[in-house]
């Protein structure tokens, strides 16, 4: 079953590195790989829309704001891979993320926001975890190699997984009814601009 663990270990194992026996042990292959693959997750999830499921939850406030510029922290819905929407009484309002929180000014009022489910890396399509899976290694080689050509490499590899994953995406979606213009459908019939398609003739 894929995990972060078992994502970064693949990687480590096919680039010849040692394998961590245990997420956040200290080695630099973590330290190295464990960044790069938050980073991957965040970045990639932004870059795309994936399908996944999403909800809306109405947020529990947690404490004042650690921004000066915001009034309140709200603690972040469990389970949350991204926010897509943060809204207050239904209308959208200016947040930041500080330290896990989303912080706005709320002024006792309702705050909700729609997120993606994190359903687990083992649950993630096939192409996402292949994108994943290529910028982890492109740190491999980056970080630990110190071969910048071969991590640079991966790095496009892993941006040609994503072009392949939208292309898939439009090709699933309906296609719409293309606009013709009114010269457009004339040209089509070989009529003039204006002119009727009854016979004038009595």
């Amino acid at each position: 079953m894929a995990d972060k663990l078992s994502i970064i270990a693949d990687e480590l194992a096919q680039t010849g590195n040692t394998i961590p026996a245990a997420a956040d042990d200290g080695s630099d292959e973590w330290t190295v790989c464990s960044p790069a693959y938050d980073n991957a997750v965040r970045e990639t999830i932004e870059a795309h829309s994936w399908n996944f499921d999403t909800q809306i939850a109405t947020l529990v406030r947690q404490g004042d704001s650690p921004d000066e510029q915001y009034d309140d922290a709200y603690a972040k819905p469990n389970q949350s891979l991204h926010l897509i929407w943060v809204r207050l009484n239904g209308a959208p309002v200016d947040y930041k993320i500080i330290n896990d929180q989303v912080c706005l000014s709320a002024g006792g009022g309702v705050v909700t926001a729609k997120y993606v489910l994190d359903q687990g890396a083992a649950n993630w399509p096939a192409l996402f975890t292949k994108i994943i899976g290529a910028r982890v290694r492109a740190a491999i080689y980056s970080g630990l190699h110190e071969d910048a050509a071969s991590g640079l490499a991966w790095d496009k590899r892993a941006d040609g997984f994503l072009a392949e994953a939208r292309t898939r995406v439009d090709q699933e979606s309906p296609k719409r009814a293309p606009f013709l213009s009114r010269a457009i459908r004339a040209r089509f019939s070989r009529r003039p601009l204006g002119t009727d398609s009854r016979s004038t003739s009595d």
